[in-house]
């Protein structure tokens, strides 16, 4: 007879690995809930998916343990739970009591002890026992098949074999391991001086502790022994601590330990306090408590998925898709790269629970089942590339590449989910199809599509079995248009629909067709500064040796931390888990104390440039069209910039000698050149049009130099009279102020005391008394209404503003003020981007933008339309946007990306 099922869900470690895990969310009111997310979804998926017959969800009781007693330094050096933590776990007991399940907890024992006594009785029950746990202190109690361990988030079962796989020992023998190697967690100290490996050497060749010590004189490593024979009594007592108690009193009857019926108006109650959309939605979907999003849950069993294999079946398809208003349309490839990949499917869906998949096949004759690309193409072709009937997609932009580089341009592009859901949150940390079905639809897709770096996802990715594959692409076709409605609505109610049709819709098209322009790189340049910059790191590297009196591996932090902070004694600016941090911030620190670190720093920048950039371009030149094509990303940062990926141009240095020289790499084709158009203090004129500050607009109006006359009139000097030393300070400041800058940080930044900063910034305040009020009036404005908003509508949520955490609100502030400005210029110049790119499309001009690097547009012209590009992107870019003063743009032009800024 098949054993019943019997789960013990470790509370206190999952709370605290939710915690840390899970990109930080919280509630309308300010209050930390990802931990409660994180354990929500955690305990559905065991009592959905897993079913078990019992289950008993185990706390930590507070106060000390009997631990304590027998060791006072037993988790001495654990900090103390953060309050963010502290403040969710009436709710996670909450949350499991509304679920019905039963939970326990005992005052002077650890929730490790309780689950130890409850799977032991559990065992003597003839139950399975399965302990929710990834605790590797957990792995003692493995007995297979009796007591097994899963690790939810992973969703993976660990057996006596994977122990025995990993650490060469048998579950029984953990707590010997432990109590060599000590666990620096929970302050267990283990014999001094024995790490993993050699702890578990040890017992693979003595099989437990007692026997190890019984034979001690048989080591041959003296060192080794030595340790081992002094260190006898802590080891011993290391076992002590990590043993765990498996006779506790169970107060409880097996029946006390099976699911009761769900609170639903309690559970209900308890998402809508915590805003969790997703969930609410998936428990009204389930159990029918409110009204549910239409069309809200699908699953493979309603889902009905059609494959077409044959000419006639795709031409009866097209007449349906012909018919329609709009379709959903998604690809199948073999890669994350689009213009790389093969096209493998597509898949379709106009109709809710109901999709149409079209396998296809390259050039491979023995597939008779599916159609060839090409011809499948040609047929679809027609539909494709008309702007009717309007097709609604996840990740358009990586749709329209990977048609494009079959020979298809889609047009008619009319709803990207993907960007929709990153309107709506835009400081999520993903914007995948599976998460956003599960947001707003309640129920994740069955087969999750899989994630790109890309910035989106790659939709139906080829793996595994083609029919299984074909499946997926179906599947993400029908969730992409059932989540259609719902998306639409829910911009709508947000006020955010103007500018997703307006400005990120149509911009889709514009990176796509940047992404497949790409740009061409000099391979020979690249090679030679790979040289040249190899023998700067040598120079470099002799300094660093030569100040350090030896040689050692400057990239190690360990060995470089042995250098700084013990031979030479520099100062420890801060620790992390493995010793004193030897991070670019705390280098910058100490290069004011000895001249090694500003060596050590000059290293690892050039070591950055050479493995990020030189070395690395060259790999990325496409095969076919010699040229590299970047992936923008559009749904990544909570501002609304756009960033790039593969490779990430927006980082190379600017002022740099070897920043230059990377860029000079950057050319035309024959017979063109480079112009780059670059916004002129984009940020503190949109800071001039919001504040309304009379001194910085008559600034702008007047076009002076603002940082020469924020100088004088902070110094009260005439503008002449100001020094290229006093004109920076000011320029550091202006710029400070839109990022939140503090007298800390522009203290540091200037290398000038913090009283000094603090006195300059109130220096900037009386004189700039607008921008004071200003930015008071949007951390208020943002804290009552939970998010910042740009000038044209763009929204971020920014919930820090509400939190009872001093340092976490201050953080809030600060992202309100820069996000509404930031996120103000990103708007502007990506209205610009549309607006010159139909232009040039519609004059019909060979003109290409290539390139885009935050205020800063890249365009490979040929020479004969340089004067007439050059009006045009200046027209475009200086009238994106009706502002009080007045936008002006820097043309440069050259034979490369450095020439244009000479």
């Amino acid at each position: 007879m098949e054993r019943k099922s019997f789960f013990l869900i470790d509370a206190s470690a999952y709370c605290y690995r939710a915690f840390y895990a899970l990109t930080r969310l919280t509630n309308a009111r300010g209050m930390a809930t990802h931990a409660i997310y994180g354990f929500a979804r955690m305990i559905f998926k065991v009592l959905r998916e897993k079913k078990p017959d019992y289950v008993c969800v185990v706390f930590d009781a507070p106060g000390p343990t009997f631990r304590h007693e027998i060791y006072p330094d037993y988790k001495a050096t654990r900090q103390k739970m953060p309050e963010d933590l502290v403040v969710q776990i009436p709710y996670i007991k909450d949350l499991v009591r509304y679920h019905g399940v039963t939970q326990i907890e005992m005052e002077g024992y650890e929730a490790d002890d309780l689950i130890a006594s409850l799977a032991e009785w559990g065992r003597k029950q003839g139950l399975e026992v399965v302990i929710a746990s990834a605790d590797k202190d957990l792995y003692q109690l493995i007995e297979d098949p009796e007591i097994r361990q899963w690790d939810p988030q992973k969703d993976r079962v660990i057996t006596a074999r994977e122990v025995m796989e990993r650490f060469g020992i048998p579950p029984s023998r953990i707590i010997d391991l432990l109590a060599l190697m000590g666990d620096s967690s929970d302050h267990i100290p283990g014999v001094p001086g024995v790490g993993e490996k050699t702890a578990q050497k040890l017992l693979q060749e003595w099989d437990s502790l007692d026997n190890l010590f019984a034979h001690l004189d048989q080591i041959p490593q003296q060192a080794l022994r030595t340790k081992l024979s002094q260190n006898r009594e802590l080891a011993y007592l290391s076992r002590r601590l990590v043993v765990l108690n498996k006779a506790l009193p169970i107060p409880m009857n097996l029946d006390d330990f099976t699911t009761k019926p769900l609170e639903i108006q309690s559970l209900q109650k308890l998402y809508q306090e915590l805003n969790f959309k997703g969930l609410l939605e998936a428990l009204r979907e389930q159990w029918g408590a409110g009204e549910a999003e239409p069309h809200a849950a699908a699953s493979e069993s309603t889902r009905e998925v059609r494959a077409i294999t044959t000419p006639m079946e795709l031409t009866g398809m097209l007449a349906d898709l012909e018919a329609q208003d709009q379709f959903a349309l998604a690809l199948l490839t073999s890669s994350s790269d689009p213009m790389r990949g093969q096209l493998a499917g597509m898949a379709f869906s106009w109709q809710p629970h109901q999709a149409c998949v079209l396998p296809l096949r390259s050039t491979d004759p023995t597939r008779p089942d599916q159609l060839s690309a090409d011809a499948a193409l040609a047929m679809l072709r027609p539909v494709l590339s008309q702007p009717t009937p309007a097709k609604v997609g996840h990740n358009m932009k990586h749709v329209w590449v990977g048609l494009k580089t079959h020979g298809v341009e889609l047009c008619g592009i009319a709803f990207d989910t993907m960007v929709a859901s990153y309107l709506l949150d835009p400081t999520r940390s993903s914007h995948q199809l599976a998460r956003i079905a599960d947001e707003h639809l309640g129920q994740t897709p069955p087969h999750p599509t899989a994630a790109s770096d890309k910035g989106g996802e790659q939709l139906g990715s080829s793996r595994g079995d083609a029919k299984e594959a074909a499946q997926t692409a179906g599947a993400d076709a029908e969730t992409i248009w059932r989540l259609l409605p719902v998306l639409r609505r829910k911009l709508s109610e947000a006020e955010l629909t103007g500018l997703y049709e307006t400005l990120e819709l149509p911009l889709i098209k514009v990176l796509a067709r940047m992404e497949f322009r790409g740009v061409l790189v000099d391979r020979e340049k690249l090679e030679n500064l790979s040289l040249n910059l190899e023998k700067a790191m040598e120079r470099e590297a002799a300094h660093i040796y030569q100040l350090a009196d030896e040689t050692f591996n400057i990239q190690s932090p360990k060995q470089l931390g042995s250098i700084l902070f013990e031979k030479l004694g520099l100062t420890i600016v801060k620790k992390t888990k493995t010793g004193p941090s030897t991070d670019m911030d705390v280098l910058e620190v100490l290069a004011g104390e000895h001249p090694i670190a500003e060596r050590v720093l000059s290293y690892r920048s050039l070591a950055k440039l050479k493995g990020t950039y030189v070395d690395a371009l060259p790999r990325l030149i496409h095969p076919r069209t010699g040229r590299i094509h970047t992936s923008y990303n559009q749904t990544v940062t909570a501002t609304g910039r756009l960033s790039s990926s593969d490779p990430n141009l927006q980082n190379i240095p600017i002022r740099t000698e070897e920043g230059k020289r990377i860029r000079a790499a950057f050319i035309p084709r024959a017979g063109h050149v480079l112009l780059a158009a670059d916004y002129s203090q984009i940020e503190l004129r949109i800071l001039a049009h919001l504040s309304q500050d009379p001194h910085l607009v008559a600034a702008f109006l007047e076009g002076e130099d603002i940082h020469r006359r924020t100088a004088a009139e902070m110094l009260g000097i005439a503008p002449h009279e100001v020094t290229p030393e006093m004109r920076r300070q000011a320029k550091t400041i202006n710029f400070g102020i839109i990022y939140g800058m503090g007298p800390f940080g522009l203290a540091r930044e200037l290398c000038i005391s913090n009283a000094s900063a603090r006195a300059a910034i109130e220096r900037y305040f009386d004189h700039y008394a607008g921008v004071k009020q200003f930015i008071t009036r949007v951390i208020d404005e943002t804290r009552e209404r939970g998010y910042s908003q740009t000038l044209l509508g763009r929204r971020r949520p920014i919930p820090e503003l509400r939190s009872r955490n001093r340092t976490v609100r201050q953080q809030g502030e600060r992202l309100a003020v820069n996000t509404t400005i930031q996120g103000t210029a990103a708007d502007l110049i990506k209205q610009a981007m549309i607006e010159i790119d139909h232009t040039l499309t519609v004059d019909g001009l060979e003109t290409g933008m290539i390139l885009q690097v935050h205020d800063e547009l890249i365009f490979e012209a040929p020479f004969e339309e340089l004067e007439q590009v050059k009006r045009l992107v200046r027209e475009k870019m200086e009238n994106a946007y009706s502002l009080s003063v007045p936008l002006r743009v820097d043309l440069g032009w050259g034979a490369d990306w450095a020439a244009a800024h000479a």
